[in-house]
């Protein structure tokens, strides 16, 4: 087995943990988003207290990835830089914007379940993130990205703006939402998660 293999070894284990943890965070917010009814707030105030503990270190797995894509491959690093510069500036800006409105609603003058600007802006980002990485995920998978001569020559909208990046979007999301209610079930008390 040869450096580079191990490498990527190290790199595919790191975006299973990344997918699984993480993934079960955005679907908190997910949840949190579709928090409906009477049991709103108690829904809410169960997905915080529960994601709480956990939800920011999860990107660890995601800042270990970069580094190591960047040090053990970079002309890909510069490829996919390129390629899915616009999927991936917009999860950035999903997952800074989740991580602020997590923090100010926690601190704000509303008590974390009710529903605030902040509350939507959490549940808004937690859908963003995981599509548009996902959208990118599916650019690589479909070939869609183009390199001749070492140099992008594909556009970038290439194989995420796409019926087939839209999918595997919403793909992601779904499975983010199914480990977020698996996580929720094993981790709160009582049934404020239930109907």
């Amino acid at each position: 087995m040869s450096e580079a293999e191990i490498v990527a070894g190290i790199l595919w284990l790191a975006l299973t943990a990344y997918a699984v943890l993480a993934g079960a965070d955005f679907g908190g917010g997910v949840w949190d988003l579709l928090a409906k009814g009477a049991r709103a707030r108690d829904q809410r105030r169960a997905v915080a207290e529960a994601m709480g503990p956990v939800w920011e270190a999860n990107h660890v797995w995601l800042i270990f990835m970069i580094v190591g894509l960047f040090t053990g491959f970079p002309a890909a690093f510069g490829i996919l830089s390129m390629a899915l510069y616009l999927p991936f500036t917009i999860a950035l800006v999903g997952i800074v914007l989740r991580g602020a409105a997590f923090a100010f609603r926690a601190h704000g003058r509303e008590a974390v379940g009710d529903a605030s600007a902040w509350g939507v802006a959490f549940g808004a980002a937690s859908v963003i993130a995981p599509f548009f990485m996902a959208a990118g995920a599916a650019a690589v998978a479909s070939g869609a990205i183009h390199v001749s001569g070492g140099r992008l020559v594909s556009g970038f909208e290439a194989g995420w703006a796409t019926p087939y990046g839209a999918l595997v979007g919403l793909f992601a999301l779904a499975m983010c939402a199914y480990l977020a209610a698996t996580y929720l079930t094993v981790e709160t008390e009582g049934t404020p998660l239930e109907s």
